[in-house]
């Protein structure tokens, strides 16, 4: 039996294949989708849905079971296979078989044990991605479906009608196309798509360079696509996921490697000697080269858990940095009100407005190897310029109770009012957890003075805000996670000294907050060990 609480999230149906996420929910998926869609294009469009998949055991079964529901509903399944979520994204943008939508079947970067459907749609109006979140287009559709569990007789098999979409060339050849200097490249690079389908990038590139003339050297590890994930986890980012890619890149001698996560939208770099780069570096990096091109302005949006670098380094060099709630629903929305130049996430997201506002660790790959063909420079060198502050990175602390959403709410809550008084001296925003950004101010008297609401785009302020000239000497955020019994903490200094003694005190208060009605463990350190 399918779990119908899983229609209720918000950003992407996700949870441990079979128990949570199975066939039965996937054909549901794909029926209450083709509904919604209809509601949003009209009822005598017979909506065009791509479907990929990334390459977890689970996932041939969600695809087919997924594809044959928007059968049963009159929709057309356009079936891709294997692919990479930004891919999917990138066809809807670009209307591949007349698709209105697309499905990804993929659980990111959880562990092999989890799938997900990640659903997606191309904005009539604006021509970017939107992200169907299940709770406003599957959950109604689910409360409006009668109780008839006789089984449909209308299916489709789970393969295209021709061989030759061309799909993951295509997608390849328009990121390589984002530089005029790949025939430049020269050297090594090193790729790690940690047996996730990243693995399908390096032959489809290496044919692009060698189109192009390039005298470069594509290498690559935990190349060949496994769902099990048997070389690294799935999420390149987290302490020491990348080591044996560290150690490629300085045995081979390579100007950097790059790791993708399970379904490639996401990229981690490391530098030539080994380095490994933090999301929020390398965000920081690609918006000053943005806002540069841009002639000193623009809009830049950036996670509230991103390094206060992002908005220092957008604004030093003439940009306006945008804070947006944490996902690519919020970020997506905030880029497109915004009418934002780039955006991102700490956790290595890139947004490229001028394509969908398509979220792409290829593309961010090929922009910033062609920010090192442009000036010159060695990847730690260019890098080198941008100095993050001292940080505990995430840490994730498990809440172990009867119901960890309503404890972490309660812990969210608590640390606002606390953190809210004349004697913390501290703002408190609210926009995702709770931030704290320390000390106040003569120039601006409340919150709302640093971070301004967009009254035209986003009169709650509850996504984003712009951030005025203001910079902390201390913050921390805590925020639930979306989809795990987590909360997760960030904490950064401008004084190295001060990160490891507060975060410890912020977690042992948050162990107060929970007394004995929750175990609270921490299931990871960040950079604190």
């Amino acid at each position: 039996m399918f779990d119908p609480a899983m229609f209720e999230r918000s950003a992407d149906v996700r949870g441990v294949y079979p128990n949570q996420i199975n066939e039965e929910l996937a054909w549901l998926s794909g029926k209450y989708l083709v509904r919604s869609l209809k509601k949003m294009l009209g009822d005598d469009i017979t909506p065009g849905i791509l479907v990929g998949r990334d390459g977890r055991t689970s996932s041939p079964a969600i695809y087919g079971s997924l594809m044959q529901g928007i059968a049963a509903e009159g929709g057309r399944p356009i079936a891709c296979g294997l692919a990479s979520t930004d891919m999917i994204q990138w066809g809807i943008g670009e209307s591949t078989c007349g698709a209105h939508a697309g499905v990804m079947i993929t659980a990111s970067h959880n562990p092999p044990e989890y799938n997900g459907i990640k659903s997606l749609v191309k904005n009539t109006e604006t021509g970017d991605i939107d992200i169907l979140r299940p709770a406003d287009h599957l959950a109604p559709r689910y409360k409006e479906d009668g109780d008839d569990g006789s089984a449909t007789d209308t299916t489709t098999a789970p393969y295209p009608k021709a061989g030759r979409m061309n799909l993951q060339t295509d997608f390849v050849e328009a990121a390589l196309s984002r530089s005029d200097r790949l025939s430049e490249a020269t050297g090594k690079i090193v790729l790690d798509p940690g047996n996730g389908v990243g693995g399908l990038f390096r032959p489809l590139m290496k044919a692009g360079l060698e189109k192009r003339g390039a005298k470069v050297e594509l290498l690559a590890i935990a190349e060949q696509i496994d769902g099990r994930f048997p070389t690294r986890p799935s999420n390149p980012g987290l302490p020491g996921a990348v080591k044996l890619l560290q150690e490629t890149v300085v045995e081979e001698g390579a100007a950097f490697g790059a790791a993708f996560d399970g379904d490639a939208d996401r990229v981690f770099l490391v530098d030539e000697w080994g380095q490994f780069v933090s999301g929020s570096v390398l965000l920081a990096a690609l918006a000053k080269s943005m806002v540069q091109k841009n002639g000193g302005k623009g809009a830049v949006v950036y996670s509230a858990v991103s390094s206060w670098l992002v908005p220092e380094t957008v604004r030093e060099n003439g940009g306006k940095a945008i804070i947006s709630r944490v996902g690519q629903d919020a970020a997506k929305v905030a880029l497109g009100k915004t009418k934002a130049i780039f955006g991102g996430e700490s956790s290595a997201h890139y947004n490229f407005p001028d394509t969908y506002c398509l979220d792409s660790g290829l593309f961010s790959l090929i922009t910033f190897w062609d920010m090192l063909l442009e000036t010159g420079q060695k990847c730690s060198e260019l890098l080198g310029e941008l100095k993050p502050w001292p940080n505990s990175g995430e840490v994730n602390l498990r809440v172990e109770c009867g119901d960890w959403k309503s404890m972490s709410a309660e812990v969210i809550s608590t640390i606002k009012a606390e953190f809210g008084t004349d004697e913390q001296n501290s703002y408190v925003l609210d926009i995702d957890g709770v931030s704290v950004f320390n000390p106040r101010v003569p120039e601006y008297a409340t919150v709302d003075d640093v971070f301004t609401i967009d009254q035209a785009g986003d009169p709650s302020g509850k996504i984003y805000r712009e951030v005025q000239n203001y910079t902390p000497d201390w913050w921390f955020n805590v925020r639930a996670s979306n989809n795990e019994p987590l909360l997760r903490l960030n904490f950064e200094s401008r004084d190295a000294v001060e990160v490891t003694g507060r975060t410890y005190a912020l977690i042992s208060k948050i162990r107060e907050i929970c007394g004995d009605r929750a175990k609270i463990t921490v299931q990871d350190w960040g950079n604190l060990k």
